[in-house]
């Protein structure tokens, strides 16, 4: 009667013990397995994503969401990964000296879309980048993901994009965030001082 009386008062008192040490364990393997699933969720998307780009060219790609977004659709031979990066960063306000999506600059976009997209490191100034890059002269032989820069005032370079084809590119304007422009607008013709080619 006795150790009846014993089992059933102290085995409570034990799996209360333990019950704070269970639920913990419970909760580090649930947020481990989320990020596990996050991770591979992340793999899998940037995987068809190369996949489309790189070896099925034939695949069929719902272009809505660039059309959306940034206001064109690509072709199939676009680079998809470098759309998708620049996309994340379309409507980020600028900020001078600013490199993350709260605020940023010219150069501070390059920098972050060349680091994401590429893996490349560039320096931070647009005249920097400008110097250490192949020159193109004619805007005719732009290729998707070359450099564009511009002479905004004086004869020093102050302002660069990206190109992004067909005539666009991206960049983050002073008065209105990251944006596409058309190089040949008036405003930038005129201003353009010449492309440049990062090798990757």
């Amino acid at each position: 009667m006795i150790k009846k009386n014993m089992f059933s008062y102290e085995f409570p008192l034990f799996f209360k013990k333990l019950l704070p040490a269970i639920l913990i364990l419970l909760l580090i393997y649930s947020c481990r397995h989320h990020r596990e699933m996050s991770e591979d969720s992340f793999r899998v998307e940037h995987d068809d994503v190369r996949t489309t780009r790189e070896t099925s060219p034939d695949h069929v790609v719902d272009f809505s969401y660039f059309n959306s977004v940034l206001g064109f659709e690509p072709s199939q031979d676009s680079d998809l990964l470098l759309l998708y990066e620049v996309a994340g960063w379309m409507g980020s306000p600028y900020r001078y000296g600013g490199k993350s999506k709260s605020g940023v600059d010219c150069s501070g976009l390059v920098l972050m879309v060349y680091r994401n997209v590429y893996d490349i490191e560039l320096l931070r100034r647009s005249i920097d980048m400008a110097q250490n890059s192949r020159k193109i002269r004619d805007p005719q032989r732009l290729r998707e993901g070359d450099l564009v820069f511009f002479r905004i005032s004086g004869r020093n370079i102050s302002h660069v994009g990206i190109y992004l084809g067909e005539d666009r590119f991206v960049h983050a304007s002073s008065s209105r965030g990251v944006v596409i422009n058309k190089l040949s607008e008036q405003y930038y013709s005129e201003r353009f001082a010449f492309g440049g080619r990062i090798s990757r």
